[in-house]
């Protein structure tokens, strides 16, 4: 090389030297005097990891894919970010179903859109604990897997009170920090994460063994005992965090009430264990903010601490991703920005995430879809399966005592709004097809496990007399109220007149054929929702009714862990295909029918009601039964098909035979009018006599005529006044004397 050539290639690279000085005194000059973080959460997932549900082949509006979206929108506008979900994520969807009952939760499509989106830490939710801890370990490994052959990146598994019982040691990283610089200062954000401390409330110990959900000694269950002994002093002196926030699988709850030292509001009175968070920043200090989750309600709030300072209290509430942001500046200051939820409705779906996740939904499609049996017969189309017994839900009874060989079936229903299984019956069709994706519109949960316990009489009485009790009437007269603390049984035959009052409501309880002693000893088919309950966390009185848990000796046969069940988790829709598949199997299609009924009357029991009415005739008649008749809101009552059939009922008019309404004078006058008649008993001739009844002006022209014949009959007696009433109602002993009456005529 020549020495004008070296000459040249040592002044390029001075110049170029001197540039990379400059520009580096430029950058120092222009180092930025702050930055901003965003701190993002979501909560209340369940499952929801692609755009489209194979159970409604409809879009998902609130799935992870959108969450990929907002998130890369909004990291676009912060210099750094936290990102945190609060739980409830392997439970929820066919998707995620299929995984864990099929696959047994190997390669989980909800870690890998966690690690997709980059999250930086996870706290567990209460239906984490739905599944096996094998299957919840295969998740929880995935999530923090560093093998760089998963797709995304690791992400930790974050709870302070999941606690070894032996060691009283977290199972889990309590926290996790993350450090921004600014300047020449350091700043370390710190998220603390808390479990629900309700879990035992709600799964079995076979899917905690060997943990609790708070440390020894804390009697309350507070978050604000596990702050304040276990963790303030270490994240803020310890870890030496700069903003502290605590991440919570547990609602707001109500307002604490009671002043305590320095603000604090130290009674315990409206605190609930399981929506805590209020009442935890009400009584702490040192904690900068809150996400909070489970209760599936979007919100942005503002809490006063113990110190009186407001601290931001965020909940993504199943829908939104929340974002606040934060500022950090070089003199070693920082402050909070306002917070929002941003409505994941509003977003795309991630192309990259979707295509990630579709081999996990091409799977389940075929699984859900497929023929599991055929229908056949005439299905009611019943659907408000709390008040009216219908074909549909006699199926899931039928299931769970298949399943388990118990006497008696209660569940309380949880259909997709509306769903019928004659709906599947093409027009003018005798047969459809029924697959899982039918079972789960019937029954949608699916974290629901199969038990059978062992009951008394006056156990499985009270438990539907607490059930009962969650009816009311509205003021048009229609049965309102019933919802998930309310369950339906089969395998025994009962009344619910909610006109009654609580705790006698149930009524003329029989078991084949005789009526319910109290000492009688059942096994009885139910859901482990049930069985959660305790004595300090019994939000339906299961509990306080029975006294049965899934601890209790009780306890003779849960799915979960049965050889014919557990391979499909011992869950109710599932166990629900697994006896159509028995069905079809042997042969058989899956036809409507049922062996013992149940009423709910919006009456008292002193009162009797339109169909009661109808049934005390057909008794009577000793008639054998019809078809069921065109009533929308009857259900498949034998007696009021029968009656139907013989032109003794026919209606309001528009479709409806009102049941639940109690019966007038005038029209049991008709009903006996047109029985006569139906039994060739009636008027024969010109026999039409004058209404001579005090108030006949009051009766309607659609009953004269029923009216005349009680004239004749007397079937329907008057008072020395002459006054027929004819809007007064029948008491069962006055239709008994009725039909006693007619079959001396």
């Amino acid at each position: 090389m020549s020495k004008k050539r070296v000459s040249r290639t040592l002044t390029g690279l001075l110049a170029g030297l001197v540039a990379v000085s400059c520009m580096g005194l430029s950058a120092l000059a222009a180092a930025p005097e702050s930055i901003t973080i965003g701190i993002y959460s979501t909560t209340d997932m369940h499952g929801r990891c692609y755009g489209t549900d194979p159970l409604t082949d409809g879009s998902v509006n609130n799935s992870y894919l959108k969450v990929a979206t907002a998130v890369k929108e909004e990291r676009a506008k912060v210099d750094g970010s936290v990102l945190v979900d609060c739980g409830d994520i392997i439970q929820g969807s066919a998707i995620t179903s299929y995984n864990v009952n099929m696959k047994e939760g190997e390669e989980n499509p909800m870690a890998y859109c966690l690690r997709y989106i980059g999250y930086d830490a996870f706290v567990l939710g209460n239906h984490e604990f739905n599944y096996s801890s094998e299957i919840q370990t295969k998740f929880y490994d995935l999530l923090q897997s560093t093998d760089a052959s998963v797709a995304g990146s690791p992400v930790s598994v974050v709870c302070a009170n999941l606690i070894y019982t032996d060691t009283q040691q977290p199972k889990f990283k309590p926290y996790i920090t993350k450090e921004f610089t600014v300047g020449g200062k350091t700043f370390t954000i710190g998220v603390l994460g808390f479990e629900n401390v309700n879990v035992p409330n709600w799964d079995v110990p076979e899917h905690y063994a060997g943990l609790q959900f708070t440390h020894d000694g804390n009697t309350d269950r507070t978050y604000v005992y596990e702050w304040v002994n276990y963790w303030q002093q270490e994240m803020r002196e310890t870890a030496k965090c700069d903003f502290v926030i605590v991440a919570a699988h547990s609602g707001e709850g109500g307002d604490a009430v009671g002043d305590g030292a320095d603000g604090a509001k130290g009674s315990m009175e409206g605190f609930t264990a399981e929506n805590q968070m209020r009442y935890f920043i009400e009584n702490t200090t040192g904690v900068d903010m809150v996400m909070s989750g489970h209760n599936h309600t979007p919100g942005i709030y503002s809490i006063k601490n113990a110190d009186g300072r407001e601290i931001p209290c965020v909940n993504g509430g199943c829908n939104t991703l929340t974002a606040t942001t934060l500022t950090l500046r070089s003199d070693g200051t920082l402050s909070l920005g306002e917070s929002n939820a941003l409505n994941l409705k509003d977003y795309e779906d991630d192309a990259g995430l979707s295509a990630l996740i579709k081999p996990y939904y091409d799977e389940t499609v075929p699984f859900v879809n497929q023929q599991i049996g055929t229908l056949s017969g005439k299905w009611d189309d019943v659907s408000d399966y709390y008040y009216t017994q219908g074909d549909t839900y006699d199926l899931v009874q039928k299931a769970q005592i298949w399943a388990t060989g118990a006497d008696v079936s209660i569940t309380t229903p949880v259909p997709q709004k509306g769903f019928t299984l004659s709906s599947l019956f093409a027009e003018g069709a005798e047969t459809a097809a029924v697959s899982l994706k039918n079972c789960y519109a019937f029954y949608k949960y699916d974290n629901n496990l199969l038990y059978m316990i062992e009951m008394t009489g006056k156990q499985l009485k009270d438990w539907l007399e607490q059930s009962a009790s969650t009816y009311q009437i509205g003021e048009d007269g229609s049965l309102t109220g019933a919802g998930f603390g309310t369950d339906i049984a089969y395998g025994i035959s009962y009344d619910v007149y909610v006109g009654n009052p609580e705790g006698s409501r149930v009524q003329n309880i029989t078991y084949k054929g005789a009526p319910l002693a109290d000492d009688a000893v059942l096994k009885v088919a139910l859901s482990s929702y049930r069985l959660s309950a305790t004595p300090g966390a019994d939000s339906y009185g299961w509990y306080a009714a029975t006294g049965i848990n899934t601890g209790s000796d009780k306890v003779l046969f849960n799915a979960s862990v049965s050889e014919q069940f557990g391979g499909v988790g011992g869950s109710v829709p599932l166990i629900i295909g697994e006896y159509i598949k028995s069905e079809t199997a042997a042969g058989r299609d899956i036809t409507p029918g049922h062996d013992t009924e149940f009423h709910v009357y919006a009456t008292a029991s002193d009162t009797m009601t339109r169909l009661q009415f109808v049934e005390k005739l057909h008794e009577a008649a000793g008639s054998p039964a019809a078809e069921s008749a065109p009533f929308k809101d009857a259900g498949h009552n034998a007696a009021l098909a029968w009656a139907y059939t013989k032109g003794i009922v026919s209606g309001d008019g528009t479709g409806n035979f009102l049941p639940d309404a109690p019966i007038t004078r005038e029209q049991a006058a008709v009903m006996l009018l047109n029985y006569a008649k139906s039994v060739e008993k009636g008027p024969v001739g010109a026999w039409a006599v004058q209404l001579s009844y005090a108030d006949a002006a009051d009766i309607h022209g659609w009953a004269a005529e029923g009216a005349m014949w009680n004239l004749i009959s007397k079937l329907i007696p008057v008072g020395e006044d002459n006054r027929f009433n004819p809007n007064g109602t029948l008491s069962p002993a006055d239709a008994q004397a009725m039909l006693d009456a007619f079959a001396a005529l």
